[in-house]
């Protein structure tokens, strides 16, 4: 978030009604749901660091469709559905989303083993001294460098949401990450630094242990008799059990 181009992007981007608050007048508290931080796939990326934070809506449904859009300004039209879009009514919709959840486990299961290699990639990283370990020394350091690791954070919530696709993450751990990413530093953070960045260390914290837990069962060829906790919290992350 120190990029002088974050800024120059926050000073041109069009902000509307139906973003969250600051941006919009929707209330994450009367209002919640994922935003495009959470997996939303017609969420284009920019390039390099800023796709981190920054890209494209081309959903047509959307009200932010073709605008330069902050992951975090929200809609109420996510879709992390990685199928076609095809005409449908409400009703279809509706039958889409329930889908059998015996499906759904054999799909999370299919893309933790075909994925594996991506998933392993981000677990390095999530592990490695930029990654990890200094990030979290930041904390207790009371630097802003902490702030770097929502960056981090959101990568793995975007691989995970992309993992059953059309099946939304945990509200439980949405709220999380919502609660953890999207800061940006200020001055007067100094004076109530654990407050206001405990939250980015425990969104990773718990976006972290998902993706292990991910690469530890991305051997699995089909769902386990007696569930081991890691992978019964998995389930738990795509409200399968």
């Amino acid at each position: 978030m120190g990029d002088s181009r974050h800024d120059a992007l926050l000073g041109i981007v069009k902000k509307l009604p139906s973003d969250f608050d600051p941006w919009g007048q929707r209330s994450r508290e009367d209002d919640w749901g994922p935003d495009c931080s959470c997996g939303c796939r017609w969420f284009i990326p920019l390039q390099a660091d800023l796709g981190f934070d920054w890209g494209a809506c081309s959903n047509p449904r959307s009200p932010r469709s073709g605008l330069l859009t902050f992951e975090h300004q929200g809609c109420r039209e996510f879709d992390g559905n990685e199928e076609e879009d095809e005409a449908r009514s409400p009703e279809a919709d509706d039958e889409r989303s329930r889908g059998s959840d015996g499906d759904a486990e054999a799909t999370l299961l299919r893309n933790l083993r075909n994925r594996r290699g991506e998933l392993t990639a981000l677990l390095d990283e999530s592990t490695s001294h930029w990654g990890f370990e200094d990030p979290i020394y930041r904390f207790y350091h009371q630097s802003f460098k902490v702030y770097g690791l929502q960056g981090q954070t959101e990568a793995i919530v975007r691989l995970l949401g992309s993992l059953v696709p059309g099946r939304p993450l945990s509200p439980r751990f949405l709220e999380i990450i919502e609660t953890g990413t999207g800061k940006r530093f200020k001055p007067e953070d100094n004076a109530a630094w654990a407050a206001v960045t405990r939250p980015i260390v425990e969104a990773f914290f718990h976006a972290r242990y998902f993706l292990e837990m991910a690469v530890r069962y991305s051997t699995l060829e089909q769902p386990p008799t007696l569930l081991p906790s890691g992978y019964a919290a998995l389930l738990c992350l795509y409200d399968l059990r």
